[in-house]
């Protein structure tokens, strides 16, 4: 299956798959070579792209949008980072920060934006090992 990887920097990576997991609201979606046409909204997640030669790749979706169409994939994302290019460091400090306004109990604080901002963080840590 003919699949892209785009994000509003770059093509983070195109080439010929066997398998592509990624994560949408309802759970994880696993598409293979003949999938129907479809179009899935991408909360963050850990991407799996399985090209033909059987070596897993990962990346880290922070959403988008994935369509297949004929054959083939096209996953159009908020950004896609490899564990290369995710600093640790920083990622460590956005969990801190998450961690800290979910603790409070307050009014002031959007509960569901750091929910999403921890999950986020702990993507990327989980990926930058």
């Amino acid at each position: 299956m003919r699949t892209t990887v785009v994000d509003p920097e770059k093509i983070a990576w195109e080439g010929t798959t066997s398998q592509v997991v990624l994560c949408i609201p309802d759970g994880l979606v696993g598409i293979l070579p003949g999938h129907a046409d479809a179009v899935f909204a991408i909360k963050p997640c850990l991407l799996r792209i399985t090209p033909e030669d059987g070596k897993e790749l990962k990346y880290f979706l922070s959403g988008g949008i994935a369509r297949v169409v004929s054959g083939n994939l096209t996953i159009v994302a908020d950004s896609a980072e490899t564990p290369d290019q995710i600093d640790k460091d920083r990622a460590l400090k956005a969990k801190q920060r998450a961690e800290e306004r979910l603790s409070k109990a307050s009014r002031e604080v959007d509960y569901e934006r750091a929910r999403l901002a921890l999950m986020r963080a702990l993507y990327r840590l989980d990926l930058s090992h």
